[in-house]
């Protein structure tokens, strides 16, 4: 979707037109996609958060930071947002690193939302604290999220699985627990 990896076979469709109908520069200015490799880079937090949006207010930092659920540990910081961290959040804990990135993306205030495994490294309670906030940040926001994660799937209205490059499942949410449920599978979210 953001133009990265060519289709080589199929389609893909966002607000009824095809991609390649679409100026791809648009879709860049109004999605963002935080990817499983994304790094902090050194220097201070509020560098790193504000490399998508530089005009962004204290306000909003500490807004996202709230909803990524990074406030507390950057408040408990000597130099709070002035604090330089090292290349790649080296120092932090994956949790601590994958908030900031987690808040870096949010604070762009895209319309279309691109996450992988957004949750990855957060404990139990910090996730299902995330996963709420964001259903209600999100909004109208069209979110796709890769995950294998069952908490993350409280906010999700489809689900998709792509088994071996191909889809393999698109159904909404309450059709495919349906579905499991019949079949004796248990579903916890």
């Amino acid at each position: 979707m953001m133009g990265n990896v060519e289709l080589v076979s199929g389609e893909l469709r966002l607000d009824d037109l095809s991609l390649p109908q679409i100026d791809l520069a648009d879709i860049r200015r109004n999605a963002t996609l935080l990817t499983q490799e994304a790094r902090l880079f050194h220097g201070t937090l509020r560098e790193n958060l504000i490399l998508g949006r530089p005009a962004a207010t204290d306000d909003e930092i500490f807004s996202v930071l709230t909803l990524c659920g990074a406030l507390e540990f950057v408040r408990k910081l000597p130099l709070g947002l002035e604090h330089v961290i090292m290349e790649g959040g080296l120092g932090l804990s994956g949790g601590q690193r994958q908030s900031l990135l987690l808040a870096r993306t949010l604070l762009r205030d895209p319309n279309i939302i691109l996450l992988d495994e957004p949750t990855s490294f957060f404990d139990e309670r910090t996730e299902k604290a995330f996963v709420e906030q964001l259903a209600q940040w999100a909004g109208e926001r069209t979110m796709i999220i890769a995950t294998h994660k069952a908490a993350v799937l409280n906010i999700v209205d489809r689900i998709l699985v792509i088994q071996d490059g191909q889809l393999a499942l698109d159904k909404p949410k309450a059709t495919v627990f349906e579905q499991e449920k019949a079949r004796g599978q248990v579903v916890n979210i």
